[in-house]
């Protein structure tokens, strides 16, 4: 055959196949392809603006300089020079729960895309049929401050793959919104040096210190209103500025090391230098109760309950209490606090209502797990107009008791204990009594 026609009829063979292929994997997220192969005149130069890669692939194929070779390798090269360059520019912008991994291949390659928590990629894969040379994927629904592995493989037009491996990146975290806990078991006591307030330190693992703020005409909810007489991570202090016969408001907030602060507890004292306070025993004068529109609901674990004036409700002790209400003021330092009295009629503790509402609209008081069981008195108090009143009242009856050194014999302790005596009978009963006569009848 005329070398000729051999040749036209490569050029024809090549257009089909091209026109083929490259219209079945053409999308509108794919590469556009220029199939005019007429001006290629194969001169080893590619023409800026009639020749490509597609129409051209002669001319136009790139010339890239590998990478070089690891020693493990042995100084050879494995695999095409261009396949070694399709994972170029790589980046990955995180958000909370997203992340875009974007990369750039100097041919067109599809893409398959593996991530996970850890490197096994077990979490998702995507997926790109189109060949690309701009590569882009976004990963969503991911977990904020978790660290993530990837890995990428590419195919190229002719078949042959690459992959990149034991990739990683790491979502932001959320900012830290939550407050400490309160300090508690506040008590305030008169000593010839001046007033010494005690407390205990929350539990909170990011616990920072204590702010104590003492105030000469009422309480204050906001960690900011009053002077400071002490911050620290210590558990007392004495404010040696106190008067003799002077009434002094103590307001103390925890802060984590995010810097929230938590709703605050409080304690108020008439400082006498010869310590004969009777502070949380002497009961204030009755205040005139005043509800306002609101609602306020009680809850512990799953179970909630409404909080009307005058109700007693019976929780267990095994856990905190949560108290919430959908009151709202637009008066300046219009303060809200619950007070909780033992079966005694001592003050146990104070806590203010957040200055935070939530997504309903409700503001929280939260009280620590209660001691012991019994009955518990609790008054809501509002403080506006420069006059405490009284907006709410009722009771506990908490179910829980706490012996000695506050270690918990609640029921399900008790049930663990028979079981295990019931384990140590089976056992006696076994050794003792089945096994002898197993043995005597067995002679």
């Amino acid at each position: 055959m005329n070398y000729k026609y051999l040749k036209i009829l490569s050029i024809g063979t090549f257009l089909f196949l091209n026109s083929f292929f490259f219209s079945s994997a053409q999308s509108q997220d794919g590469i556009n392809l220029n199939l005019n192969v007429g001006s290629c005149n194969n001169n080893n130069i590619c023409e800026v603006g009639t020749e490509d890669f597609f129409s051209c692939p002669a001319d136009c194929t790139p010339i890239i300089i590998p990478p070089t070779p690891s020693p493990s390798t042995g100084g050879g090269l494995s695999g095409s020079l261009v396949i070694d360059n399709v994972f170029n520019n790589l980046t990955v912008e995180v958000s909370y729960n997203t992340a875009v991994i974007k990369w750039k291949s100097v041919i067109p390659t599809m893409s398959n895309v593996k991530w996970g928590t850890g490197p096994d990629y077990k979490d998702g894969v995507l997926r790109n049929i189109n060949f690309l040379l701009d590569h882009k994927v976004e990963l969503t629904n991911l977990k904020d401050g978790t660290l993530y592995y990837f890995n990428i493989e590419a195919v190229t037009l002719l078949g042959k793959s690459n992959s990149l491996e034991n990739q990683v990146f790491q979502t932001l975290s959320l900012p830290d919104t939550t407050p400490p806990g309160n300090p508690t078991n506040v008590k305030a006591n008169s000593v010839k040096s001046g007033v010494t307030i005690s407390w205990e330190n929350p539990l909170d693992e990011d616990f920072d210190y204590i702010r104590v703020l003492r105030n000469t005409d009422r309480y204050y909810s906001s960690p900011f209103l009053g002077h400071v007489v002490y911050e620290g991570n210590g558990n007392y202090f004495t404010d040696s500025n106190a008067k003799e016969g002077n009434k002094y408001f103590y307001s103390l907030f925890s802060r984590d090391r995010a810097g929230n602060y938590s709703s605050g507890s409080l304690i108020d004292i008439v400082f006498n230098g010869t310590g004969k306070d009777t502070w949380g025993t002497k009961l204030t004068p009755e205040e005139k109760v005043e509800t306002l529109p609101s609602t306020y609901i009680i809850s512990q674990r799953a179970s909630t309950y409404d909080f009307k004036v005058g109700d007693t409700i019976s929780l267990s002790g095994d856990d905190s209490i949560n108290i919430k209400t959908n009151y709202s003021s637009s008066t300046k330092n219009d303060d809200m606090w619950v007070e909780i009295r033992n079966s005694d009629k001592v003050i146990i503790g104070q806590y203010f209502f957040s200055r935070i509402k939530d997504l309903d609209g409700y503001t929280h008081v939260t009280i620590p797990a209660l001691e012991k069981g019994g009955y518990y008195g609790v008054k809501i108090h509002r403080y506006y107009n420069d006059q405490s009143r009284i907006v709410n009242y009722g009771g506990f009856q908490v179910s829980k008791v706490l012996i000695g050194g506050g270690y918990s014999y609640s029921w399900y302790l008790l049930w663990f204990i028979i079981f295990i005596l019931f384990i140590i009978f089976i056992l006696f009963v076994l050794l003792f009594v089945i096994l002898p006569r197993i043995f005597r009848n067995n002679r």
